[in-house]
């Protein structure tokens, strides 16, 4: 189908060279132990202590809620967007629930909580831009065939619903994300008789603009603009491909720019800018793998292997290591990989630095008193701060600090002014 919608002559040039490439980097999952030794699968993971002192980069835990105040509602935080400025903090979650919450952390000791909902699952929830003060604009996009678009501001939250309705059945989405100009979205859906689509809308009008669905096979897992180049798009798929597409072009085969065989299934797909502000690609795998591209190459330039990361984390056994995100540490585009243990309740949460490209890894930051199998997060290097959720239900906010103990205490005190411990029980109960 073509995409009529962005073909004005204004519109910025893709930094992609035309053509479509393969890279062909393969993988061996073999199993590093020796044959005859055995592994305690239930046995608890243990961080070796004498290995505290590599980890330079303090964090305290400065605000820690659970979702529910119910012991018997199991609720996951499954994703979570935030925006900082000043001494507030917005942050989103889309839960399993069906809902997503906002909340208002700031110094003033309240918090402000919003309640959204869909009729299922939400896949993820994006804030609209904003380069002056919190956006009131949430998006939040769900299996139910629907992005949603949200005005914290009126009474009457939801102001547009995006969906593709040229089927008498929606189709499922899987992800989305919105363009840096805040002009259109993108979501990618599962197989849906025997396709896999990328949508596109025009936010200011909700209309479908079209889409592309021969370019991935299977399920599509992530959809991601660039960052500062509006019209650049990459998608990510179970079938092991990642496709960079310039959307200015008015048909599939012509917005196809390159695709990249990771031969693995993808789960996360992210952007960043090099020291040379060339666009770097960042691939999280299903199987704990970590990929890094240059867009103009036919192959990885670095792969990190999940045996690698396992043993950085220094915690044994060093089965069950799992990685939550990748975050640009600087504006060097250095960046570290948020890595934690899905075995007994996952409390291990550490931060490790990707060394000269990799797959060299260094330590970097032990996140103490996490309580949960984290799954997602957001972080922000130019205030350092990071925002966990995770599969007990609990959101949690950390900051750097020389005093890495000095973190929410039992008493729901807080001393760092910058963001209090903040009670969300007192909202717990939703409106619906």
């Amino acid at each position: 189908m073509t995409l009529q919608f962005i073909t004005d002559t204004d519109s910025s040039d893709s930094s992609s060279e035309n053509g479509e490439t393969s890279g062909n980097s393969s993988f061996n999952d073999e199993d590093s132990l020796d044959e005859d030794e055995v592994i305690d699968i239930h046995e608890e993971p243990v961080f070796d202590s004498s290995k505290e002192i590599h980890y330079k980069v303090k964090y305290k835990q400065t605000f820690e809620e659970a979702i529910s105040s119910n012991e018997d509602d199991e609720i996951y935080v499954l994703n979570l967007d935030a925006q900082k400025s000043g001494q507030t903090l917005r942050v989103a979650t889309a839960l399993s629930n069906f809902t997503c919450n906002v909340y208002d952390i700031d110094a003033g000791f309240k918090s402000n909580t919003t309640y959204l909902k869909h009729e299922k699952k939400i896949v993820d929830v994006k804030f609209g831009s904003s380069s002056t003060q919190l956006s009131s604009i949430v998006y939040t996009g769900s299996e139910d065939g629907t992005i949603k678009l949200w005005d914290l501001r009126l009474k009457e939250k939801c102001v547009s619903v995006f969906k593709d309705d040229t089927d008498a059945e929606l189709k499922p989405l899987s992800c989305f994300d919105v363009s840096c100009d805040g002009r259109f979205l993108v979501a990618g859906t599962e197989v849906f008789k025997d396709d896999a689509f990328l949508l596109f809308w025009d936010i200011r009008t909700s209309n479908l603009l079209g889409g592309y669905w021969d370019t991935h096979q299977e399920d599509i897992t992530q959809v991601k603009f660039h960052p500062t180049e509006d019209k650049t798009v990459i998608s990510g798929s179970t079938d092991g491909i990642i496709n960079l597409f310039d959307v200015t072009q008015t048909t599939e085969q012509d917005a196809l720019q390159l695709s990249f065989n990771t031969n693995s299934s993808i789960a996360l797909l992210s952007w960043f800018k090099n020291k040379n502000d060339d666009s770097i690609i960042s691939c999280v795998t299903h199987t704990e793998d970590v990929q890094l591209w240059h867009t103009t190459d036919s192959s990885p330039y670095s792969i990190i292997p999940r045996e690698t990361i396992s043993s950085s984390m220094n915690i044994k056994p060093d089965l069950f290591s799992q990685i939550i995100n990748c975050h640009q540490t600087n504006e060097n585009g250095n960046i570290m990989l948020l890595v934690g243990n899905d075995n007994s309740r996952g409390e291990h949460l550490q931060s490790l630095d990707i060394i000269n490209d990799g797959p060299e890894l260094s330590p970097r930051t032990l996140f103490k008193n996490n309580k949960q199998i984290v799954r997602c997060s957001w972080y922000d290097y130019k205030c350092g701060v990071m925002v966990t959720g995770g599969e007990a239900g609990i959101l949690n906010v950390w900051v750097p600090s020389d005093d890495e103990n000095n973190s929410v205490d039992n008493t729901g005190k807080c001393t760092l002014k910058e963001l209090p411990k903040v009670s969300l029980k007192n909202h717990s109960s939703k409106p619906y």
